[in-house]
């Protein structure tokens, strides 16, 4: 039986493309025997909103820019530009136009991912409907009317279980790629850490941009979700 994308109404094909939402309910915290340890239990559920390979990509793509629009406008407040634009750092004029300037671009991630998100930019990769789109399933609305919460457990146990989902085909170029993603970003998180205790703030803001970036591009790239 053909199932429906929720997110487009097209064909969901292979269950990988699914989108995993987990669910927690009844957490308990109580004491071991013998070992003063604090157990905590709780039941877990997860839903499968079915969901095309066209809107796989396009949510990568949403997640991408989200991420993105954050690390840009860390990026700049690390590279002291938002101080000089607010006065706390002595400037020249020309000094605040060019931090304006720089405001500017920090926040054009920000605008593509509301476009993105509101589904505005005529692209065919995009998926139609955002991510967030999925909690008005049928069987999300029916799990949060039963007192269900989000998540597939308390903090810090919010990751889904790897047998909750189905995973992509094993390919050992996608492996090695989000491995080489990975090394990347470490690197540049090193830099960024050397270049701010040397004084280079402008530079160390772009190194922070480029280390978020690669992070979650190496999480996307190994995972396929």
């Amino acid at each position: 039986m053909a199932r429906e994308c929720w997110f487009c109404g097209s064909e969901a094909t292979h269950p990988w493309h699914d989108r995993v939402i987990g669910f927690h309910q009844g957490v308990d915290h109580a004491l071991t025997p013998w070992i003063v340890v604090i157990r905590t239990t709780w039941r877990r559920e997860t839903v499968l909103v079915p969901r095309c390979a066209r809107c796989h990509g396009g949510h990568g793509i949403e997640q991408a820019l989200m991420a993105l629009s954050v690390a840009a406008v860390i990026a700049y407040a690390a590279s002291g530009h938002l101080d000089k634009l607010l006065g706390i750092l002595p400037s020249t004029p020309g000094g605040k136009v060019l931090a304006a300037i720089w405001a500017v671009v920090a926040c054009l991630p920000t605008l593509v991912w509301i476009a993105v998100r509101q589904a505005w930019l005529p692209w065919e990769r995009l998926a139609p409907r955002c991510l967030r789109y999925a909690r008005h399933h049928p069987e999300v609305l029916q799990l949060r009317e039963e007192g269900w919460r989000f998540r597939p457990g308390p903090f810090p146990y919010w990751q889904n279980p790897k047998d909750a989902y189905a995973h992509p085909p094993s390919n050992r170029h996608r492996r090695l790629a989000g491995a080489i993603t990975a090394l990347l970003g470490f690197a540049s998180f090193v830099m960024t850490i050397v270049l701010y205790l040397r004084g280079g703030s402008e530079l160390a803001g772009g190194f922070l941009l480029a280390a978020g970036g690669l992070f979650f591009l190496s999480s996307k790239i190994d995972r396929g979700t």
